[in-house]
């Protein structure tokens, strides 16, 4: 697979991984139940596909990059721990409302550090 190729997979799996945190949340702020979301099973496996497709296609990418799998830089690293943050934090997302209005802040900023490290690549 091009470069290219791997770079649109990982771009979907951050839409898919953005609209399952965006709609749970938004729903739990709204005073939704998680007992009563009849969307639960796609937006969780939209959840779950996109982490898997980010997950994929970054490793592909840095293949082509040169980045060797054994010795991983720290800003990789540092993006598979927010790549398991984004994992978990769903769950956080739709137990409380209190918890859901936090991470409606805090989701946009982990993308951006994500995408910063991937940008500029420190460390």
């Amino acid at each position: 697979m091009s470069y290219e190729a791997y770079k649109l997979i990982h771009i979907l799996g951050m839409y898919l991984l953005f609209l399952s945190l965006g709609g749970i949340t938004l729903y739990t702020i709204n005073g939704g139940k998680k007992s009563e979301n009849k969307f639960k099973a796609a937006a969780a496996i939209f959840h779950g596909v996109g982490l898997l497709l980010l997950l994929v296609a970054g490793f592909g990418l840095m293949k082509f990059r040169g980045i060797s799998h054994s010795a991983l830089p720290v800003w990789v690293i540092l993006k598979i721990v927010i790549w398991l943050a984004f994992g978990g934090l769903l769950a956080m997302a739709s137990k409380k409302e209190s918890f859901a209005k936090i991470l409606w802040f805090v989701f946009p900023l982990l993308g951006l550090f994500a995408a910063y490290l991937a940008f500029y690549q420190p460390f």
